[in-house]
């Protein structure tokens, strides 16, 4: 196998990055570190295009180690931190060729948003906090050596605020948003279509909020598979209707504040893979690790696997478990 080998850096604090349970003699290539100090915490990050990194954090914990240019000061007199003006960046985008970092302007509070690429590689980031509650924004990638930066929407807002929520981008590439904190809902960009409820995901909330962030996967036949706290469904964006109701996954709650993670595994044409697409949900943790904040709470060492448009696809999920080297399904 040819040596790989993996480049990182730091934003403050180190990244984790998940990577499958082998020993330290099977794992191959090394690792890089590539900066010590990014000048912000990146909570959301996405590669352009470009083959450029944008770092996005949220705007009102205090100042960052990254300032903006003369003249891009942020003054939101309603910031807990900063109210008398910040000068520093909350976003930034990420050069892997030239290790360099330039500052961006992101002016409304982005802390828990959600984002999605556009067909046109345009990164639309919607909700947060505070003032960025009910706000788009978007960035329009350049050349590394052009000035694109983030542009902030005023019209048109959120139908509802949208804190935790997901995006997911449609055959027509349009973007559904899905849920949110106190969000049983979704909506679209552009506001084409109308505005739904959801109830299943009001039905999946429980004492701890576990249907927060929730999983969403297009599948080929252009239906969503949706998946909050241990329950999933199959979803018509295009009529709001829930088409079907999986078995739950056994386990705890996955999906965040529990903190599991989802995957659509790669379509196989020679295998049919585009009739029988299946997903994976990993992780997770036992309920009240969130509301007890027990940090040392084990995590679920759990993925459950499911074909989601397979006709007789109501059985239990299949589940493998890692307990220090790859388990089997």
């Amino acid at each position: 196998m040819k040596q790989r080998n993996f480049r990182f850096f730091f934003f403050h604090f180190p990244i984790l990055f998940s990577l499958p349970l082998l020993s330290l003699a099977q794992l191959p290539g090394t690792w890089e570190l590539l900066l010590e100090n990014a000048g912000i915490a990146s909570m959301h990050t996405a590669v352009t295009h470009f083959g450029t990194v944008v770092l996005l954090d949220r705007t009102d914990i205090g100042p960052s180690e990254l300032h903006l240019p003369a003249g891009h000061c942020r003054y939101d007199p309603k910031d807990r931190a900063l109210p008398h003006g910040d000068c520093t960046a909350h976003s930034a985008l990420f050069d892997p060729s030239t290790l360099s970092f330039r500052p961006l302007s992101i002016l409304t509070d982005t802390w828990c948003s959600s984002g999605q690429f556009l067909p046109d590689g345009t990164l639309l980031q919607t909700g947060g906090d505070l003032d960025g509650l009910r706000r788009f924004r978007t960035f329009s990638p350049c050349a590394p050596n052009l000035p694109c930066d983030w542009r902030e929407l005023h019209a048109p807002l959120l139908a509802v605020g949208r804190w935790y929520a997901t995006n997911q981008i449609l055959p027509d590439g349009s973007i559904i948003i899905v849920g949110g904190r106190a969000a049983p809902s979704v909506e679209f960009y552009p506001p084409s279509r109308p505005y739904h409820l959801f109830p299943f995901l009001a039905a999946a909330e429980d004492s701890q909020m576990d249907n927060l962030y929730p999983f969403v996967h297009l599948l080929p036949d252009g239906h969503l598979f949706v998946f909050a706290n241990s329950r999933a469904v199959l979803y018509d964006s295009d009529t709001g209707a829930v088409i079907r109701e999986y078995p739950q996954i056994p386990g705890g709650p996955r999906s965040y504040p529990s903190a599991g993670s989802s995957a659509m595994l790669a379509l196989d044409i020679a295998g049919g893979g585009y009739l029988h697409p299946e997903i994976v949900v990993c992780g997770g943790a036992r309920f009240g690790a969130f509301l007890h904040r027990d940090t040392d709470a084990q995590a679920d060492t759990s993925c459950g696997r499911i074909s989601p448009s397979d006709a007789n696809q109501s059985g239990p999920w299949k589940i493998c478990r890692f307990l220090g080297s790859w388990g089997t399904w």
